[in-house]
């Protein structure tokens, strides 16, 4: 009895096992059923071998596949375990995806659970029409005019760092938290409405509200939507999330019981839009905010400075610019201030190239689409991968791209290179909205930091630069520390 007990569960195990590794076969057979190019999958890893346990960074199997193929064919098969992917090679066909043909590639395929996650209905996570009515009343709130609305306010923030860095002649700071302290106030006070007071507690929670993350479960929340949301899967902390959205729910209520302010925050914003959203939704907005902006806004900086320090003759020559700008404007950090730091912004834009904190886009096809000029179709429901760091990192577009040299966008040369070549914030429907407030903070952020400061590698600094292979995102494996010079 027992032996024939054995057999059975010895039959059923092995059953189980047959019928997985046929599923898995079939699944990473995908590309090969399509008579698509594609790099051979490993067993069950698809194309991410070594990625999961951090022994790699995602980008460094985006750029290999990217420059094994380009010319090859507009598009290569990719797997990301079992989940198979468009990687898009061809620039003409990433302007096409991402702006001219939009209307085809209007989700990203991310996962969000407005009912039992609130906070997840905002614009980077959400698809469908749901994104769509919530983008066409979020259009209204990121006009130039609104943007312009708010620098006064960053302004007041970002200037703290001058007293903050002090006056001595030379000490080693912490870049990555100098900045994130900075760029968390700003964060705390334009999404949240949040004042100085209320900062500590806000900071502690940006630094944890993906709790226990594991990209397992992400990945399966992806795979199958839904039956994560049956079995209530949160893509984020419980306690940070409770914390965010009470705070922004106590924030609109206290603007209704206080006169009519001057729009100085996005919460004010959203709440006298004229397409106005309601509370939850806001806060839903708010967090987005939190989501996507501040670990790039963090990395941005500290990786901006660490190349000035490398150069300093390039740094100079901001600081320069800076101060001469200002000078012409009485000291007055406005609008049209910003717009004559043609040099600064360079600098901005080349950070953004070399260290591109989103190193993919993803989109997801939601009709068939058909590439032009060849037989190939994506299909809808295929899942698209855009790798605009390997993009940045093409010799063909960007000579020598590993040197960091903000002459690159000196305007003849910009006017050089085709659409699709410099993505930092996507492009097209689904580009960042809030991508002029972003290049608005950081180049407010700049200035502040270079005006009366002059930075240095030092004996702590990591040289060369190492990225975390734990994140998706493009961020320093350890802190950025420089030498700090104060200079008059």
């Amino acid at each position: 009895r027992t032996m024939e007990l054995l057999h059975c569960s010895l039959f059923a195990v092995l059953s189980a096992l047959s019928v997985f590794y046929a599923l898995v076969k079939v699944s990473l057979g995908y590309w090969k059923r399509r008579g698509i190019l594609h790099l051979k999958p490993k067993f069950f890893w698809g194309n991410l071998k070594g990625v999961v346990n951090g022994k790699r960074h995602f980008q460094d199997v985006l750029q290999e596949t990217y420059s094994a193929y380009k010319g090859r064919a507009p598009f290569v098969g990719f797997f990301a375990f079992l989940k198979p992917f468009i990687l898009v090679l061809d620039t003409e066909l990433v302007n096409r995806i991402l702006s001219t043909d939009a209307g085809y590639f209007t989700s990203r395929g991310l996962y969000s659970d407005a009912s039992g996650e609130p906070l997840s209905a905002n614009l980077l996570q959400l698809n469908g029409h749901k994104w769509r009515h919530l983008h066409a009343k979020s259009v209204e709130i990121f006009t130039p005019t609104n943007i312009h609305k708010l620098l006064p306010r960053v302004v007041q923030i970002y200037s703290r760092i001058q007293s903050d860095l002090g006056q001595s002649n030379q000490q080693t700071r912490n870049i990555s938290e100098l900045v994130d302290v900075y760029n968390t106030d700003v964060l705390a006070s334009m999404a949240f409405g949040l004042d100085g007071q209320d900062q500590e507690e806000f900071a502690h929670w940006t630094r944890c509200y993906w709790g226990n993350f594991s990209l397992w479960r992400a990945y399966l929340a992806l795979e199958f939507p839904f039956i994560a949301r049956l079995l209530q899967y949160k893509s984020f902390a419980e306690p940070a999330m409770a914390y965010f959205q009470k705070q922004a729910l106590a924030q609109l209520q206290e603007q209704r019981d206080r006169d009519r302010q001057p729009l100085q925050t996005f919460l004010q914003l959203y709440s006298y839009a004229d397409h106005r959203l309601d509370d939850l939704q806001i806060a839903a907005q708010a967090f987005g905010f939190l989501l996507a902006g501040l670990d790039p806004l963090n990395a941005t900086l500290g990786f901006c400075l660490y190349e000035l320090a490398r150069q300093p003759q390039l740094q100079d020559r901001a600081r320069e610019e800076i101060r001469k700008t200002l000078e012409q404007h009485e000291a007055q950090l406005t609008g049209d201030c910003l717009r004559e730091l043609i040099y600064t912004k360079r600098v901005l834009n080349e950070t953004l190239r070399l260290h591109t904190p989103h190193p993919f886009l993803l989109r997801r096809t939601t009709k068939e689409f058909e590439i032009t000029r060849s037989v190939f179709v994506i299909a809808r429901g295929n899942n698209v991968l855009i790798p605009t760091a390997a993009i940045h990192r093409d010799p063909e577009i960007y000579t020598n791209p590993e040197r960091f040299d903000p002459d690159r966008f000196e305007e003849d040369s910009r006017r050089s290179r085709s659409a699709g070549t410099f993505l930092p914030f996507g492009d097209g429907l689904r580009g960042c909205i809030a991508a002029r407030f972003a290049e608005q903070s950081l180049l407010v952020g700049l200035v502040s930091l270079l005006q009366h400061h002059r930075y240095a590698p030092c004996a702590e600094t990591t040289i060369p630069m190492e990225y975390d292979t734990r994140r998706l995102l493009l961020i320093p494996k350890g802190p950025i520390k420089l030498s700090v010079e104060r200079v008059d």
